[in-house]
């Protein structure tokens, strides 16, 4: 009979033994998620049918990070073909998911709990060098630079889907650097293909020549060449190797970013891609630098002959892993990002960092620009414009 009265006492006593230790672990974050059990009813194992172990859970600013300990013979490949099912098992949309390898051969899966917002502050954000602001690491989130004039990062182009952020990360990289530089230091050449989220833009005094449409472009960028071939001579009569120590030794020369936007609608242009192709290729001598924006750099648009030679690629949001791949390379995972200026850089500095654009909205651009504007210009070209041959 004594055995029977302490029978349910000693349930009791087990069944709060089992909410204490669910309660601990759900302070410390350990039992969110029963890993372990995952594991076994998908057969995630290696052949010796040992499982992923949890080991610790992380709490970032914009991630929640569970770092497991891997058997021998599974690697972080192993956890992405798991993706669907462990974003199924967490609740997620699988876009929230990341994959990183971290220290002793662990490996984490992240999850973002949030994305970052930040506006272009014209008088926080100002620099003496020429390295643009574009927008905050999700993995630090310190700032992250596209550094213009590095030899590693020369030429640029930014894709991803209509509605990604590619207007507003192009009126950021031509705002900053209006913002920061003077016109001796830095020029644009601006091809407005769609004529309408450049068009405040020709009334910079640091923009050199400006078009709208797509009539004349081949005359447009043969005045680039000649500035090109004009420029090598210089750095050639001076033994210079390049603009950048032609600007130290002699006079500073401004560097020249051509801005090219949209630049599908040149698709079966020769005389486009031949120019743009000798650009790439060796324009960053001269300080001759390309910044392209389009959806899809596929290979009737963007060949491999300019491609190779752009080192610096900003990807948005795309819809999907193939338009991904086409743009940064396979596993570059642009189709996970949210839109809205969530972004990748890929470059000699950065290898696909994961970030948050900066916004700037239509006022601050403008007020940048009416700080820095030249009223009179003279036309070159049909649909053109060339601001007057001065260094003020």
């Amino acid at each position: 009979m004594s055995e029977n009265m302490f029978e349910p006492l000693g349930d009791s006593l087990a069944e709060c033994i089992k909410v204490l230790l669910k309660c601990t672990k759900k302070v410390l974050g350990l039992s969110t998620y029963d890993f372990k059990d995952l594991f076994e009813k998908i057969g995630f194992k290696n052949k010796s049918g040992e499982y992923p172990k949890l080991i610790d859970i992380r709490e970032e600013e914009y991630f929640k990070v569970y770092i497991f300990s891997p058997p021998v013979g599974i690697t972080i490949s192993d956890f992405k073909e798991k993706e669907e099912k462990i974003s199924f098992f967490l609740g997620l949309n699988k876009d929230n998911l990341r994959f990183e390898t971290k220290e002793n051969y662990n490996i984490a899966v992240k999850v973002m709990t949030k994305t970052p917002k930040a506006t272009y502050d014209p008088i926080e954000m100002k620099r003496n060098d020429f390295k643009i602001p574009l927008g905050y690491s999700l993995n630090n989130n310190k700032m992250v630079y596209w550094d213009l004039i590095s030899s590693c990062n020369t030429h640029c182009y930014i894709a991803g889907s209509s509605g990604g952020g590619k207007s507003i990360t192009l009126r950021l990289i031509l705002s900053h650097l209006i913002n920061s530089k003077s016109k001796r230091d830095i020029e644009f050449s601006i091809i407005n293909t769609k004529r309408v989220d450049l068009k405040d833009f020709q009334y910079a005094k640091h923009t050199k020549h400006y078009m709208t449409g797509i009539e004349g472009v081949e005359e447009f960028l043969a005045r680039e060449i000649e500035e090109m071939e004009r420029r090598y001579i210089l750095l050639e009569k001076n033994d210079c190797d390049d603009l950048t120590e032609y600007r130290k030794k002699i006079c500073r020369i401004p560097y020249r970013l051509i801005v090219v936007e949209e630049i599908s609608s040149y698709k079966g242009n020769k005389g486009y891609q031949r120019a743009i192709e000798l650009i790439a290729s060796q324009g960053r001598g001269a300080g001759m630098i390309l910044l392209l924006v389009t959806q899809l750099p596929s290979h009737e648009i963007m060949p491999n002959t300019i491609k190779c030679n752009i080192n610096t690629t900003i990807g948005l949001k795309t819809k999907d892993e193939i338009r991904s791949e086409i743009i940064a390379g396979k596993d570059s995972g642009l189709e996970k990002l949210n839109g809205n200026g969530h972004s990748k850089l890929f470059n000699g500095d950065h290898d696909g960092t994961e970030y948050q654009g900066l916004y700037i909205d239509k006022e601050t651009m403008k007020d940048i620009i009416n700080n820095n504007c030249i009223k009179e210009k003279g036309a070159f070209v049909a649909g053109t414009t060339n601001t007057p041959d001065n260094n003020d």
